[in-house]
Formats: C-alpha cells, sequence, structure tokens
C-alpha cells in the first residue's frame, strides 16, 4: 500500500476516489487508524473503502453511534467494514465496552478515526493514515492567484500509532 502514499488529495470526491483506491489493497483482518483533525476528510476516505468491499448503501461518521457496520454482499471481494469514531470516547475502556475486541475477531475491514486517542489499542500491523490540511496559493494562466485547499495524506504501517 505504500505505492499510495504520500498523496495530495483535493475534495471530497477525490478523497472517496482515493478511498476505493485503498480499500482495492485491504483485506479482511486489516485495521485502517485514520488521524486527523475535524473535517479533515476521514469519513469521505471510509466512503470509499467501504465502496470498495461492496457497500452500496450511505456511509456516515458514527460520531454518536460509535460504531457502524457496512455489510457488503456476498460477490468476489466484497467484505464488511466496521466504522468506528472514537472521538467522543474519554478512556479506552469505552472502547473496550462498545466491543472493540470482538470487532477484531470478526471478519471485516475496521476503520477508526480518531486512533491517535487511544494507540494501545491500536494493533500490531494496522495502517496508520494521517490526513493533514495544506493551504497553496495556485497562479492561473491569466496571472491571477488563487487559495487552493487540499489534503495531504501520509502513511506508516506501524506497531501502534
Amino acid at each position: 500500500m505504500n505505492e499510495l502514499f504520500p498523496v495530495e488529495i483535493i475534495g471530497a470526491d477525490a478523497m472517496r476516489e482515493f478511498g476505493v483506491k485503498m480499500g482495492e489493497r485491504l483485506k479482511s483482518g486489516d485495521v485502517v487508524a485514520l488521524i486527523g483533525d475535524l473535517g479533515a476528510g476521514k469519513t469521505h476516505l471510509t466512503q470509499g473503502i467501504a465502496l470498495s468491499k461492496g457497500y452500496v448503501g450511505e456511509v456516515t461518521s458514527p460520531t454518536f453511534a460509535l460504531v457502524n457496520e457496512y455489510l457488503a454482499g456476498d460477490g468476489v471481494g466484497e467484505v464488511d467494514v466496521f466504522h468506528f469514531d472514537v472521538y467522543r470516547l474519554e478512556k479506552a475502556e469505552e472502547m473496550l465496552e462498545i466491543g472493540w475486541e470482538d470487532y477484531l475477531d470478526r471478519d471485516g475491514v475496521l476503520v477508526v478515526e480518531w486512533a491517535d486517542k487511544f494507540p494501545e489499542l491500536i494493533p500490531e500491523g494496522a495502517w496508520c493514515v494521517g490526513i493533514e490540511h495544506v493551504v497553496r496559493r495556485v497562479k492561473g494562466s491569466d496571472g491571477s492567484e488563487s487559495i487552493c485547499e487540499g489534503r495531504n495524506l501520509v502513511c506508516e504501517m506501524l506497531g501502534s500509532c
């Protein structure tokens, strides 16, 4: 997967498309730990991952539900995706209480937003994806300047994030 990173992405659609590319390389049992500020694009990336695994429904951030399950069909390469958002949790024990360890044992890809809150729970071999806002000045063909906002993504396979 390292051939995909680092990458700069501009716009929600591009983030979803990148999530599809990334998801095509993920297999059941993989954990993706997403790290980034509010509005960085973590949920858009997850939408693409879920789409690549065969899920065709709506993918939303589970900020209040804490975990959403996106169950794939029965096609080749289709895998369930379990999407966690731990932004509202204060202690690692709360993550364990919602079944974190059980999800690790299920067949599927786990995607965790705000994974840096509880790095001790992220398993070795997880893909840690950091997303940061970037702002660039872009010159137009007429010499005018405009501001372009995007996202810079870096990924490392680490023991913990």
